[in-house]
Protein backbone atom coordinates (compact mmCIF):
# COMPACT_ATOMS: atom_id res chain seq x y z
CA UNK A 1 0.00 0.00 0.00
CA UNK A 2 1.30 3.45 -0.94
CA UNK A 3 1.21 6.12 1.76
CA UNK A 4 -1.06 9.09 1.02
CA UNK A 5 1.63 11.43 2.39
CA UNK A 6 3.06 13.17 -0.68
CA UNK A 7 6.42 13.77 1.03
CA UNK A 8 6.88 10.25 2.37
CA UNK A 9 10.02 8.26 1.47
CA UNK A 10 9.52 4.52 1.80
CA UNK A 11 13.19 3.63 2.05
CA UNK A 12 16.51 5.49 2.22
CA UNK A 13 19.51 3.59 0.86
CA UNK A 14 22.95 4.90 1.83
CA UNK A 15 26.50 3.66 1.77
CA UNK A 16 29.97 4.37 0.40
CA UNK A 17 30.82 4.40 -3.27
CA UNK A 18 30.94 0.93 -4.87
CA UNK A 19 28.86 -0.62 -2.06
CA UNK A 20 26.14 -1.74 -4.48
CA UNK A 21 23.48 0.92 -3.82
CA UNK A 22 22.43 1.28 -7.47
CA UNK A 23 21.49 -2.35 -8.09
CA UNK A 24 20.15 -2.96 -4.56
CA UNK A 25 17.77 0.00 -4.92
CA UNK A 26 16.82 -1.03 -8.46
CA UNK A 27 15.84 -4.52 -7.29
CA UNK A 28 13.83 -3.02 -4.43
CA UNK A 29 12.08 -0.58 -6.77
CA UNK A 30 11.14 -3.39 -9.17
CA UNK A 31 9.55 -5.36 -6.34
CA UNK A 32 7.65 -2.42 -4.87
CA UNK A 33 6.44 -0.40 -7.88
CA UNK A 34 8.72 2.44 -6.88
CA UNK A 35 10.75 5.26 -8.38
CA UNK A 36 14.25 6.27 -7.33
CA UNK A 37 15.37 9.71 -6.16
CA UNK A 38 19.12 10.08 -6.66
CA UNK A 39 21.03 11.81 -3.87
CA UNK A 40 24.35 12.13 -5.67
CA UNK A 41 26.00 15.53 -6.05
CA UNK A 42 27.88 14.49 -9.21
CA UNK A 43 25.32 12.43 -11.10
CA UNK A 44 23.28 15.60 -11.49
CA UNK A 45 25.68 16.65 -14.27
CA UNK A 46 25.02 15.95 -17.93
CA UNK A 47 27.69 14.27 -20.09
CA UNK A 48 29.53 12.99 -17.00
CA UNK A 49 28.27 9.42 -17.19
CA UNK A 50 31.24 7.10 -16.85
CA UNK A 51 33.17 9.19 -14.33
CA UNK A 52 30.22 9.50 -11.95
CA UNK A 53 29.12 5.86 -12.33
CA UNK A 54 25.56 6.74 -13.27
CA UNK A 55 23.03 3.91 -13.27
CA UNK A 56 23.14 2.01 -16.58
CA UNK A 57 20.65 3.07 -19.24
CA UNK A 58 18.97 -0.35 -19.09
CA UNK A 59 18.06 0.24 -15.43
CA UNK A 60 16.88 3.79 -16.05
CA UNK A 61 14.63 2.64 -18.88
CA UNK A 62 12.85 0.22 -16.56
CA UNK A 63 12.69 2.29 -13.36
CA UNK A 64 12.35 6.08 -13.27
CA UNK A 65 15.42 7.73 -11.72
CA UNK A 66 14.93 11.36 -10.66
CA UNK A 67 17.62 14.08 -10.37
CA UNK A 68 20.07 12.69 -12.89
CA UNK A 69 21.38 14.91 -15.72
CA UNK A 70 19.68 18.05 -14.42
CA UNK A 71 22.64 20.46 -14.60
CA UNK A 72 25.43 21.41 -16.99
CA UNK A 73 28.94 20.72 -15.61
CA UNK A 74 29.58 24.47 -15.33
CA UNK A 75 26.65 25.03 -12.95
CA UNK A 76 26.84 24.95 -9.17
CA UNK A 77 24.31 23.04 -7.08
CA UNK A 78 23.64 23.22 -3.36
CA UNK A 79 22.03 21.14 -0.65
CA UNK A 80 19.19 23.66 -0.56
CA UNK A 81 18.53 23.22 -4.26
CA UNK A 82 18.62 19.46 -3.81
CA UNK A 83 16.02 19.60 -1.04
CA UNK A 84 13.65 21.59 -3.26
CA UNK A 85 14.20 19.34 -6.27
CA UNK A 86 13.94 16.14 -4.23
CA UNK A 87 10.68 17.23 -2.58
CA UNK A 88 9.20 17.98 -5.99
CA UNK A 89 10.33 14.59 -7.32
CA UNK A 90 8.90 12.75 -4.31
CA UNK A 91 5.57 14.51 -4.72
CA UNK A 92 5.57 13.75 -8.45
CA UNK A 93 6.15 10.04 -7.89
CA UNK A 94 3.59 9.80 -5.09
CA UNK A 95 0.95 11.67 -7.09
CA UNK A 96 1.17 8.82 -9.62
CA UNK A 97 0.79 6.13 -6.99
CA UNK A 98 4.46 5.15 -6.82
CA UNK A 99 6.56 4.31 -3.79
CA UNK A 100 9.83 6.19 -3.34
CA UNK A 101 13.41 5.13 -2.67
CA UNK A 102 15.98 7.82 -1.84
CA UNK A 103 19.39 6.50 -2.87
CA UNK A 104 22.86 8.00 -2.80
CA UNK A 105 26.21 8.63 -1.23
CA UNK A 106 26.09 12.40 -0.75
CA UNK A 107 25.50 12.53 2.98
CA UNK A 108 24.97 16.29 3.15
CA UNK A 109 22.08 16.11 0.69
CA UNK A 110 20.40 13.22 2.48
CA UNK A 111 20.85 14.83 5.89
CA UNK A 112 19.43 18.14 4.63
CA UNK A 113 16.35 16.44 3.18
CA UNK A 114 15.63 14.20 6.17
CA UNK A 115 16.59 16.48 9.05
CA UNK A 116 16.46 20.01 7.63
CA UNK A 117 19.00 22.63 6.65
CA UNK A 118 21.11 24.37 9.26
CA UNK A 119 20.45 28.06 9.79
CA UNK A 120 23.88 29.64 9.39
CA UNK A 121 24.89 33.06 10.74
CA UNK A 122 24.18 36.01 8.40
CA UNK A 123 27.08 36.88 6.13
CA UNK A 124 28.93 40.11 5.46
CA UNK A 125 29.05 39.72 1.68
CA UNK A 126 31.66 42.43 1.15
CA UNK A 127 33.97 40.95 3.78
CA UNK A 128 33.53 37.51 2.24
CA UNK A 129 34.55 38.82 -1.18
CA UNK A 130 37.70 40.36 0.32
CA UNK A 131 38.45 37.07 2.10
CA UNK A 132 38.12 35.11 -1.15
CA UNK A 133 40.14 37.56 -3.24
CA UNK A 134 43.01 37.45 -0.73
CA UNK A 135 43.17 33.67 -1.17
CA UNK A 136 42.68 33.52 -4.92
CA UNK A 137 46.35 32.66 -5.54
CA UNK A 138 46.63 30.14 -2.71
CA UNK A 139 46.69 26.54 -3.87
CA UNK A 140 43.80 24.25 -2.99
CA UNK A 141 46.25 21.89 -1.30
CA UNK A 142 47.47 24.64 1.03
CA UNK A 143 43.91 25.75 1.79
CA UNK A 144 42.96 22.19 2.67
CA UNK A 145 45.94 21.90 5.03
CA UNK A 146 44.77 25.06 6.79
CA UNK A 147 41.32 23.53 7.20
CA UNK A 148 42.83 20.33 8.59
CA UNK A 149 44.56 22.44 11.25
CA UNK A 150 41.51 24.58 12.03
CA UNK A 151 38.76 21.97 11.81
CA UNK A 152 39.95 18.41 11.19
CA UNK A 153 36.42 17.06 11.57
CA UNK A 154 35.07 19.20 8.73
CA UNK A 155 38.15 18.52 6.61
CA UNK A 156 37.61 14.77 6.99
CA UNK A 157 34.30 14.90 5.10
CA UNK A 158 35.51 17.14 2.26
CA UNK A 159 37.56 16.24 -0.76
CA UNK A 160 41.03 17.77 -0.63
CA UNK A 161 40.33 19.02 -4.19
CA UNK A 162 36.98 20.67 -3.44
CA UNK A 163 38.19 24.26 -3.41
CA UNK A 164 34.69 25.73 -3.20
CA UNK A 165 33.67 23.90 -0.02
CA UNK A 166 37.12 24.22 1.54
CA UNK A 167 36.97 27.98 1.13
CA UNK A 168 33.42 27.98 2.45
CA UNK A 169 34.56 26.20 5.61
CA UNK A 170 37.56 28.50 6.06
CA UNK A 171 35.31 31.53 5.65
CA UNK A 172 32.89 30.24 8.29
CA UNK A 173 35.78 29.76 10.70
CA UNK A 174 37.22 33.19 9.87
CA UNK A 175 33.93 35.07 10.15
CA UNK A 176 32.46 33.32 13.20
CA UNK A 177 35.50 32.23 15.18
CA UNK A 178 33.97 28.77 15.51
CA UNK A 179 34.73 25.52 13.74
CA UNK A 180 32.26 24.85 10.90
CA UNK A 181 31.69 21.31 12.20
CA UNK A 182 30.54 22.78 15.51
CA UNK A 183 28.33 25.33 13.76
CA UNK A 184 26.61 22.64 11.72
CA UNK A 185 26.04 20.52 14.83
CA UNK A 186 24.72 23.28 17.07
CA UNK A 187 22.71 25.49 14.75
CA UNK A 188 18.98 24.99 14.72
CA UNK A 189 17.62 23.44 11.57
CA UNK A 190 14.66 24.40 9.44
CA UNK A 191 12.26 21.55 10.21
CA UNK A 192 11.83 19.19 7.26
CA UNK A 193 8.38 18.22 6.06
CA UNK A 194 9.37 14.78 4.80
CA UNK A 195 9.07 11.47 6.61
CA UNK A 196 10.47 8.06 5.85
CA UNK A 197 10.07 4.39 6.59
CA UNK A 198 13.54 2.93 7.08
CA UNK A 199 17.18 3.67 6.40
CA UNK A 200 19.27 0.86 4.94
CA UNK A 201 23.05 1.13 4.82
CA UNK A 202 25.13 -1.04 2.52
CA UNK A 203 28.58 -1.76 3.91
CA UNK A 204 30.65 -4.63 2.52
CA UNK A 205 33.72 -5.82 4.42
CA UNK A 206 36.52 -3.31 3.96
CA UNK A 207 38.74 -5.55 1.84
CA UNK A 208 35.76 -6.41 -0.37
CA UNK A 209 34.80 -2.74 -0.72
CA UNK A 210 38.35 -1.68 -1.58
CA UNK A 211 38.63 -4.45 -4.19
CA UNK A 212 35.35 -3.27 -5.72
CA UNK A 213 36.61 0.31 -5.81
CA UNK A 214 39.87 -0.69 -7.48
CA UNK A 215 38.03 -2.83 -10.03
CA UNK A 216 35.48 -0.12 -10.72
CA UNK A 217 38.13 2.49 -11.49
CA UNK A 218 39.85 0.08 -13.90
CA UNK A 219 36.50 -0.64 -15.55
CA UNK A 220 35.70 3.08 -15.87
CA UNK A 221 39.00 3.64 -17.64
CA UNK A 222 38.32 0.69 -19.95
CA UNK A 223 34.82 1.99 -20.72
CA UNK A 224 36.20 5.32 -21.91
CA UNK A 225 36.34 7.72 -18.98
CA UNK A 226 39.32 9.56 -20.47
CA UNK A 227 37.56 9.88 -23.83
CA UNK A 228 34.48 11.23 -22.04
CA UNK A 229 36.69 13.75 -20.24
CA UNK A 230 38.38 14.75 -23.49
CA UNK A 231 34.99 15.53 -25.02
CA UNK A 232 34.10 17.71 -22.03
CA UNK A 233 37.40 19.59 -22.32
CA UNK A 234 36.71 20.10 -26.03
CA UNK A 235 33.45 21.81 -25.01
CA UNK A 236 35.44 24.29 -22.92
CA UNK A 237 35.13 22.80 -19.45
CA UNK A 238 38.29 22.88 -17.31
CA UNK A 239 39.84 22.92 -13.85
CA UNK A 240 37.39 25.50 -12.46
CA UNK A 241 34.29 23.67 -13.71
CA UNK A 242 32.07 22.87 -10.69
CA UNK A 243 31.29 19.40 -12.00
CA UNK A 244 34.98 18.59 -12.07
CA UNK A 245 35.13 18.64 -8.27
CA UNK A 246 34.12 15.00 -8.61
CA UNK A 247 36.58 12.26 -7.75
CA UNK A 248 39.11 11.63 -10.49
CA UNK A 249 38.38 14.56 -12.76
CA UNK A 250 41.21 16.84 -11.67
CA UNK A 251 43.59 13.86 -11.76
CA UNK A 252 42.65 13.13 -15.37
CA UNK A 253 43.12 16.80 -16.24
CA UNK A 254 46.60 16.55 -14.72
CA UNK A 255 47.23 13.51 -16.94
CA UNK A 256 46.18 15.53 -19.98
CA UNK A 257 48.69 18.19 -18.91
CA UNK A 258 51.45 15.57 -18.70
CA UNK A 259 51.86 15.79 -14.93
CA UNK A 260 51.63 12.03 -14.34
CA UNK A 261 51.45 8.78 -16.30
CA UNK A 262 48.37 6.72 -17.12
CA UNK A 263 49.16 4.13 -14.45
CA UNK A 264 49.95 6.79 -11.86
CA UNK A 265 46.64 8.49 -12.62
CA UNK A 266 44.67 5.26 -12.30
CA UNK A 267 46.32 4.28 -9.02
CA UNK A 268 45.90 7.77 -7.56
CA UNK A 269 42.18 7.77 -8.35
CA UNK A 270 41.84 4.34 -6.77
CA UNK A 271 43.60 5.58 -3.64
CA UNK A 272 41.52 8.77 -3.36
CA UNK A 273 38.30 6.85 -3.94
CA UNK A 274 39.15 4.46 -1.11
CA UNK A 275 39.85 7.44 1.15
CA UNK A 276 36.56 9.03 0.11
CA UNK A 277 34.66 5.82 0.88
CA UNK A 278 36.14 5.82 4.38
CA UNK A 279 34.88 9.39 4.93
CA UNK A 280 31.43 8.42 3.64
CA UNK A 281 31.21 5.54 6.10
CA UNK A 282 32.08 7.87 8.99
CA UNK A 283 29.46 10.39 7.84
CA UNK A 284 26.62 7.90 7.52
CA UNK A 285 27.38 6.18 10.83
CA UNK A 286 26.92 9.54 12.57
CA UNK A 287 23.94 10.72 10.52
CA UNK A 288 21.14 8.43 11.69
CA UNK A 289 20.44 4.89 12.84
CA UNK A 290 20.45 2.53 9.89
CA UNK A 291 20.00 -1.16 9.23
CA UNK A 292 23.45 -2.05 7.95
CA UNK A 293 23.80 -4.83 5.39
CA UNK A 294 27.18 -6.32 4.52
Amino acid sequence: MVSSNLTYIDIVVVGPTASGKTHWAFDWACRHNAEIISADSRQIYRDMNIGTAKPPVALREKIVHHLLDIRSPDETYSAGQFVRDARAAIQDARSRGKKVALVGGTGLYIKALLFGLAELPPEDVAAREVFLSERAQTSTEELYERLVQQDPERASVLSSRDRYRILRALWLYHSSGHQPSRIYREQTRNPPDVSWGEIVGLLPERNVLYDRINDRVVRMFEEGWMEEMHQLVQKGFGKNTPGFRSLGYSEILDFFDGLRSYDETLHLIQQKTRQFAKRQITWFRHMAPAHWIS
